[in-house]
């Protein structure tokens, strides 16, 4: 809300999401507030060491709203944990698609889907006349990231920045920033640092978002004051909503679509870099790629292959798709938002025939073709 542009990706990247944050090793449903753990204080640091001490001297400059001593004290109540170390060393995008979906696309999260969609739907409507964005799709990407609030995270937030950000090289610049984000946005909304829990990558409530994320894109959809992203239904669509809006979201616009691919090895360099629409529908069909006829040559797209049990499925993205890369920059995660959204739509005749259309009436594309 993911949410990755930091604006993206950075938390987008960060952004809201890392698709498997509501799914890593967390059984229990998160609370805002944090459980007594017993007696913190053996852990608890006295001393900074002088290279952390110049880089918080220097977030707090960058960041804005906060100061030096403030970093510091966050600082000294968080915990390096081992166990978010290993977390991100083994993410679940690591996984082969055939695998990774099943995670995602199974009845239950349907079904929970489909009455989460039912039971807000004023406020998923509210959402879509607002934010032009398909409603399914919020509520797949709840869906994915927490179980539709059920599993928000069971780490401290503090701790997760702080482990990351500190103690993990390989990310430290960007989580450092978060780190800071953090401690800027608990002082916005008037939470003690360490009493925020999330998943392990530090992302937050049920959009998952990420401090720069939270403080940038979340909304007050409810009007009642505050930004509450962890029990407030309205906040949580609003925001992610808004995240999608902000991120160039086409109402209506298709996302994905299956080709047939004859000569892989004539399209194999179309498949490097990032996500973002490289070529043409046009150009793939003058590469030997079978296009459905709907789409027209001018259309801009992106190749993408995703293996299964038996070899490589192939789909094209267009610009829609990038967009859910820029919550989360994985392309099985976005297919897999993608997916679940479209089988919570799935209903019999008789129910489809009540749904209620936003305000601005403009019918939701189904160009997911199998």
């Amino acid at each position: 809300m993911n949410r990755l542009s930091a604006l993206i990706l950075g938390t987008l990247i960060g952004t809201m999401g890392f698709g498997l944050q509501a799914e890593a090793a967390q059984n229990t449903h998160a609370h805002h507030h944090v459980q007594n753990h017993g007696n913190r204080a053996q852990n608890i640091k006295s001393k900074i060491p002088p290279k952390d001490d110049a880089l918080l001297k220097k977030l707090a400059a960058d960041a804005g709203g906060i100061t030096h001593e403030e970093l510091r004290s966050a600082y000294l109540q968080a915990e390096k944990k081992q166990s978010i170390i290993d977390a991100m060393n083994r993410p679940g995008e690591a996984k082969p698609w055939y695998k990774y979906r099943q995670i995602f696309i199974v009845p239950k999260r349907i079904n929970e889907g489909r009455k989460f969609l039912k039971d807000n739907r004023a406020i998923f409507d509210r959402a879509a006349s607002t934010y032009q964005v398909n409603p399914e799709i919020v509520a797949a990407i709840i869906g994915v990231e927490t179980y539709y609030g059920a599993n928000m995270g069971n780490y401290r937030v503090l701790d997760a920045l702080y482990t990351l950000g500190f103690h993990y090289p390989k990310r430290a610049e960007y989580f450092s920033k978060e780190f800071a984000n953090y401690v800027k946005l608990a002082k916005q909304q008037g939470w003690k640092h360490n009493e925020i829990k999330g998943s392990y990558a530090g992302a937050m409530g049920m959009g998952q978002f990420m401090p720069w994320s939270y403080m940038r894109w979340a909304v007050d959809f409810n009007n009642d004051g505050h930004k509450d992203l962890f029990h407030n239904k309205a906040d949580a669509i609003g925001s992610v909503a808004n995240y999608f809006h902000e991120h160039g979201w086409i109402y209506g616009a298709p996302v994905t679509a299956k080709v047939k691919v004859e000569r892989p090895e004539k399209i194999e360099s179309l498949l490097a870099g990032d996500t973002k629409p490289n070529t043409t529908v046009g150009e793939l069909r003058k590469l030997g790629v079978t296009v459905p006829a709907v789409y027209e040559n001018k259309v801009r797209c992106r190749l993408f292959k995703f293996q299964t049990e038996k070899g490589w499925d192939y789909y094209i993205g267009f610009h829609n798709f990038y967009v859910i890369t820029r919550y989360n920059k994985s392309p099985l995660y976005a297919m897999a938002v993608y997916d679940l959204s479209q089988e919570i739509i799935k209903k019999p005749a008789a129910e489809n025939s009540h749904h209620k259309k936003p305000a601005h009436g403009k019918p939701v594309s189904h160009s997911h073709q199998k």
